[in-house]
């Protein structure tokens, strides 16, 4: 799945951990489980901003946080109840991914690159707030490729140099209320049956291409829907506390990320068909998969529950 995706649903499993953990006799480690933190190694700690418009309407930043475990912190002293995904597809008209030609490439073709995920916020909530948070991913100039990063390191034989980070992550509080705001209830099973119908379909289209495995991986997404076994999400792909949500979620996310072919050269986004009454069934089916994947995970975030 994306990666700026798949850490927007790692915070808000880790803010709903903290949740928990305000009702919980039991403390939670204040770190994210090795596997998770794992997740984030490409990128400097995180950076967490207040952003405020200005009367030019420029937008003038105050950090609050230059750490992840500082912002779980915060938001574990102020007794944070829930957080969950939300998405809203920008228009059409806006100017940040329109190219000079006037064209505006859908979403699913602009998650090949950072910075595809625009039309995603994270939303923290607890007594007396409610926040609204943006990422911006921006290289940081120390990801150069270096042929010897890999090396055994001369004075430690055997061990590998420590990879240096490659992005600098900032997440921007755009909004905020002095009001608690429950989290959304959500319908798995509507999720999920979206997402099978949208899955079998294209299946199908896919089996009229006549090359390459793409029937292979629609297939694997619906056996990871319905739970056969040896589909389920390998641990290093799960979000932290993942016992917490419910089953329907696991089979939802595990097709979640078998189904997710969006990308650069060779993704599905990549794929032409040979006759044009096929490629117009591409075209339709594309965005429809892509939609019906992300709300699938919004539904996901929203199923994180107290036990």
């Amino acid at each position: 799945m994306q990666g700026e995706i798949d850490q927007l649903l790692v915070l808000s499993s880790a803010v709903n951990a903290m949740a928990l953990e305000v009702v919980s006799t039991s403390p939670l480690p204040k770190k994210l489980p090795a596997a998770q933190a794992k997740r984030l190694r490409y990128a400097d700690d995180l950076t967490f901003v207040d952003l405020y418009e200005k009367s030019d309407n420029s937008l003038k930043e105050q950090i609050r946080f230059t750490k992840l475990s500082d912002w779980l912190d915060d938001l574990r002293h102020r007794k944070v109840s829930a957080a969950w995904l939300v998405r809203q597809p920008r228009e059409q008209t806006d100017t940040d991914t329109t190219n000079t030609d006037g064209y505006h490439p859908p979403e699913h073709m602009q998650m090949a690159f950072a910075g595809g995920t625009k039309s995603w916020s994270l939303i923290t909530s607890g007594p007396g707030f409610t926040e609204e948070w943006k990422t911006d991913w921006q290289l940081n100039g120390k990801g150069k490729h270096d042929p010897n990063k890999h090396a055994p390191d001369k004075h430690n034989r055997g061990q590998e140099k420590q990879e240096p980070p490659v992005w600098q992550v900032r997440y921007g509080c755009i909004r905020k209320t002095d009001r608690e705001t429950p989290r959304p209830a959500v319908n798995l099973a509507q999720e999920t049956v979206r997402l099978e119908k949208i899955l079998q379909e294209i299946a199908i289209l896919a089996g009229r291409l006549g090359y390459d495995n793409w029937p292979a991986v629609f297939a694997k997404a619906l056996d990871a829907l319905v739970g056969k076994p040896g589909t389920s999400l390998h641990p290093n792909l799960r979000p932290p506390y993942y016992a917490a949500y419910p089953k329907e979620a696991h089979r939802l996310l595990a097709a979640a990320y078998n189904g997710w072919v969006f990308g650069g050269m060779g993704s599905w986004n990549d794929v032409v068909f040979s006759t044009l009454e096929d490629q117009a069934t591409y075209d339709r089916l594309t965005p429809e998969l892509y939609q019906a994947i992300c709300h699938a995970i919004v539904g996901i975030s929203c199923s994180f529950r107290k036990q």
